[in-house]
């Protein structure tokens, strides 16, 4: 599977929604603000309708399948990581993912791994 920057996966939602990706960029675990950002920084495209998340993808973390509690995800935050999951975008009739519709995608995740 190749492994895709956070800026090419939003670019080819409409082709990659409802399938498996990896993801490469740098994991927030933020209280309402979990998501994963493109790298390098200098590449993060200019704010638009979702503002500072632009360059984001909204995460969601499937524990079942990572097979670890929650309190083992700290580990990663902050860190460059590929995440390997489910890619999705907005359900109809919202503007974006995640809290307050901010991201313009989503990733349920299965897997991850620090880079």
């Amino acid at each position: 599977m190749e492994t895709l920057s956070v800026n090419a996966a939003i670019e080819r939602l409409d082709e990659l929604a409802e399938t498996d990706v990896a993801i490469f960029g740098q994991l927030s675990l933020d209280f309402e603000g979990q998501c994963i950002s493109h790298l390098p920084r200098s590449e993060r495209l200019a704010e638009s309708e979702f503002g500072m998340y632009t360059s984001s993808i909204w995460t969601r973390f499937d524990l079942g399948a990572i097979g670890q509690r929650e309190q083992w995800l700290m580990q990663f935050d902050a860190r460059n990581v590929v995440l390997h999951g489910a890619f999705y975008g907005p359900d109809p009739g919202y503007g974006g993912c995640g809290h307050f519709c901010l991201w313009p995608a989503g990733l349920v995740v299965r897997a991850i791994a620090k880079r």
